[in-house]
């Protein structure tokens, strides 16, 4: 069986739409485990009116809002299944993404994931790209590292026993983009896992989501613990300390890009000065990613070049 972890958190306008691109699922064997972070709208009535009388096993976890990964937590702890699989609430995926991703996980396998794509309508558009590849732990950390690989923490498949005997909870005290750590974390303790190219999550970008409405404490604030954590769970990995080395500052480059386009110039210049925007780009020596090392010259040549060229992005689309 697969537990499917659902927080829920004012999404009371796409709620219905995730729902039932679970419910339009060839595999059935699965339950939905509903976590009520505190929402102040009708999210919870609606999914459970939704919900009544259909033939699937579901529950609803109340608790105090704590954010995204705290609300995870609560439900992978919540969670019977053999697997699980975290999605959020305002995406969708396609009618095979369980059993696809299920019948990657033969022996020896961590996880399986796919790629997504950004949908405006929460609908995903067929995909038959039938490329895969099978990562071990360093072909993995690489891959991530340079981005030659796109997916998310809710494309992931994991199993439930992977997960649980690791230790590996999503980092409550980060509220800016928490993926990221655990990402490194379940990459660090993998030993095999396998990457679908075929885009079967939709990602719906949304102008109040967290990302988002993210202010620049939250962006400082998680720097500092996720510096924290990389530094702490890559300790006890010194053969990767080049990755260890590279990831910090490629990680301060993407929450620079991110603080670029949402924050005004005066809290944005606060995040650059606290991430030692300046110095990204030769902390990045080496990491042979195009993309990253064009943004990085630009962060490193101006924190104000570097804004204007982020706002013209976002106004761009």
């Amino acid at each position: 069986m697969i537990s499917i972890v659902l927080p829920i958190y004012n999404v009371e306008n796409y709620i219905e739409k995730c729902l039932a691109s679970l419910l339009r699922q060839d595999y059935k064997d699965y339950e939905l485990i509903l976590v009520n972070d505190g929402s102040k709208d009708k999210s919870i009535s609606l999914a459970k009116e939704f919900l009544k009388g259909k033939d699937v096993s579901w529950c609803v976890v109340d608790k105090e809002n704590g954010g995204l990964a705290s609300a995870r937590n609560a439900g992978l702890r919540q969670a019977d299944g053999d697997y699980v699989v975290f999605i959020d609430t305002d995406d969708v995926v396609s009618e095979d993404f369980l059993s696809t991703l299920l019948k990657e996980m033969q022996e020896g396998v961590d996880f399986s994931f796919c790629a997504f794509q950004f949908v405006k309508k929460q609908e995903v558009v067929a995909d038959e790209n039938d490329k895969k590849v099978v990562f071990d732990k360093k072909g993995l950390l690489d891959a991530f590292l340079k981005r030659t690989i796109s997916f998310v923490v809710p494309s992931m498949l994991f199993r439930r026993d992977f997960l649980l005997e690791n230790d590996l909870f999503f980092e409550e005290d980060i509220r800016f983009s928490e993926d990221q750590p655990f990402i490194w974390k379940v990459i660090l303790h993998s030993e095999k896992t396998v990457y679908l190219y075929k885009k079967m999550y939709g990602y719906y970008v949304r102008e109040t989501s967290i990302m988002n409405s993210s202010s620049k404490d939250k962006v400082i604030d998680s720097h500092r613990e996720f510096v924290s954590v990389i530094e702490k769970y890559f300790s006890k990995y010194p053969e990767y300390k080049d990755i260890k080395e590279k990831l910090i500052p490629r990680w301060e480059l993407g929450a620079l890009y991110t603080a670029a386009r949402i924050l005004n110039y005066e809290n944005y210049r606060e995040v650059y000065d606290a991430l030692s925007g300046r110095s990204v780009l030769q902390r990045m020596k080496g990491i042979g990613e195009i993309k990253a090392y064009l943004l990085g010259t630009v962060c490193s040549l101006s924190p104000r070049l570097l804004y204007k060229f982020c706002q013209r992005l976002n106004l761009n689309g």
